[in-house]
């Protein structure tokens, strides 16, 4: 199950200051998570989501937050979400940079469909 703590933080690194509702959070681990040849239960991911969430919120100190019910997100206030916060803001900079590069770089192969060949 280490998999899909480290994937939940993923998804609520990615949903920012704004949070994610456990439901939402829950979809998106089932959906991460199935494949062709497996398709876990997603009765199972929604109690698991919500006993991790509410395990590692308790505390002020703690990984996630929850502000209003049922919406959590990473705790402004600790400092392992930070890290984890810069970290994945650092990726993401990276991966548009990546893509930019390889637009530019990359030379129009395609044919012109207005050429004449008479």
């Amino acid at each position: 199950m280490a998999t899909y703590d480290e994937q939940i933080i993923t998804i609520l690194a990615k949903a920012g200051e704004r949070g994610m509702s456990v439901k939402k959070v829950s979809m998106q681990l089932y959906n991460i998570n199935c494949t062709l040849f497996s398709t876990p239960d997603f009765n199972d991911i929604h109690k698991y989501v919500q006993q991790f969430l509410f395990r590692n919120s308790r505390l002020s100190q703690s990984l996630f937050c929850n502000e209003t019910r049922g919406i959590y997100k990473l705790n402004p206030n600790s400092a392992r979400a930070q890290q984890l916060a810069l970290i994945f803001a650092e990726q993401s900079d990276n991966e548009d940079d990546d893509k930019e590069q390889s637009r530019n770089t990359s030379p129009d192969l395609s044919l012109s469909l207005f050429d004449e060949w008479f």
